[in-house]
């Protein structure tokens, strides 16, 4: 599998061009800034010093190596969707819909593909299988970033968190001002954006179920691969990076040693990210590729702790925003009417990738006493620019985006 040409494609598909806000609808760059330069870590030079800075203070890893948090899309250059909606297709993957809808903006059709059933036809639970995996990194340097332990000032394990919390347990979940739930947050948001149609339909769900406890893989991080100070002291918490290619090549070869393309593989890492020619970060992405068995899909995200990013990104904000990305996308085959200027993205892109907008933007939910961070994720109508079918009429779980975009300009 040639992962340089895939990475120059979906370097081009998901505009790795990040300038993250955190504001409601994020920020729009007064000029698109290059892949080169978004990717690029801006290391402290010999002239900052901290003279001005109280000797009290303690520089945070925000503030020390200025990362920009990137989510991305690797689209499989082996993939094949000739047959895809054909019956073979359709029984060797995850359980799927189709819809087509015709954009007022320009008056084309779009056909999408999304996990689960079709809320205009049906009434029932879907249920998605995956597999728990929980992935201890050991790195050259020696640091072992092991999501069986606690992260930054919490007492109870990464694992615990992650496979316990709201992403595959369900709760009652407010989407403006609406009652979605009790629901996972995936089935939540896929609830919310198509509330005019399941509004009434208490049965329509779409749940990640597992009949097996967690897988726990002990991997060796790549030579090359380096780690810096975390939030909290202590070698476990220190923040660990990998570049890109070679870290999904070993993710796709657990996938394949321990999941179908019957099941999702969740991969669970701690504050494990990805570079991209060196430069961090990328915290999350989803894909899809053809094994012999049918068409595998998975989505890899970083349970990361606070103050690592000028942007609130912690705890499963990442997770929310690639499991979402896949329920939507699964297959990466959504195109859209180009949109952009927004969240991480700072020129315009023309996929469904339905948490770029908002990256960055988080809501709380609470569980088990714990205060969870997950990210906003964009409604299905705002890419096609069609009237919304979300809770309030609006075009994001906690209305940021009241309205749709005109035409997109590079």
């Amino acid at each position: 599998m040639k992962r340089l040409t895939t990475l120059a494609l979906f370097a081009l598909v998901s505009s790795l061009l990040a300038a993250c806000s955190g504001q409601s609808g994020g920020s729009i760059p007064s000029q698109p800034q290059s892949s080169t330069q978004s990717q690029s870590v801006s290391q402290p030079s010999t002239t900052r010093t901290v003279q001005s800075i109280p000797s009290t203070h303690t520089l945070s890893p925000a503030q020390i190596n200025h990362w920009t948090p990137m989510y991305t899309v690797i689209k499989s250059p082996n993939l094949d969707l000739s047959k895809i909606d054909s019956v073979g297709f359709i029984r060797n993957t995850i359980p799927y819909f189709s819809r087509s809808v015709i954009s007022p903006l320009n008056g084309k059709t779009y056909t999408s593909r999304i996990v689960g059933a079709d809320p205009a036809t049906s009434n029932t639970t879907t249920d998605v299988v995956y597999v728990p995996i929980v992935v201890v990194w050991k790195f050259p340097d020696g640091t072992v970033l092991d999501p069986r332990n606690a992260a930054c000032n919490d007492s109870v394990s990464v694992e615990n968190r992650f496979f316990k919390g709201p992403s595959f347990n369900a709760q009652n979940v407010m989407s403006n001002g609406i009652q979605v739930g009790p629901a996972q947050l995936n089935d939540a948001d896929q609830r919310a954006e198509f509330w005019s149609e399941v509004s009434t339909n208490t049965s329509y769900h779409t749940n990640l179920v597992t009949f097996s406890p967690p897988v726990v893989l002990i991997e060796n991080a790549p030579s090359g691969s380096r780690t810096f100070g975390g939030v909290c002291s202590g070698a476990g918490h220190r923040i660990g990076t990998i570049d890109i290619n070679a870290f999904d090549n070993i993710i796709i070869g657990i996938a394949n040693a321990y999941s179908s393309p019957t099941e999702i593989p969740m991969m669970l890492t701690y504050n494990v990210f990805q570079t991209v020619g060196g430069g961090c970060c990328v915290i999350g992405f989803h894909q899809a590729y053809s094994r012999p068995t049918g068409t595998q899909t998975l989505a890899i995200a970083a349970y990361n702790d606070s103050g690592i990013f000028n942007v609130p990104i912690e705890d499963i904000h990442a997770w929310n925003h690639e499991i979402g990305e896949l329920f939507n996308d699964p297959f990466v085959t959504n195109f859209v009417p180009a949109w952009g200027h927004v969240g991480q993205v700072g020129g315009c892109q023309d996929n469904l990738e339905v948490g770029d907008p908002l990256t960055g933007t988080p809501f709380i939910v609470v569980r088990n006493g714990f205060t969870y961070h997950p990210q906003e994720l964009v409604f299905y109508d705002w890419f096609y620019r069609t009237p919304s079918e979300g809770t309030g009429g609006l075009y994001s779980f906690r209305g940021s985006f009241t309205g749709v975009q005109g035409k997109c300009t590079p």
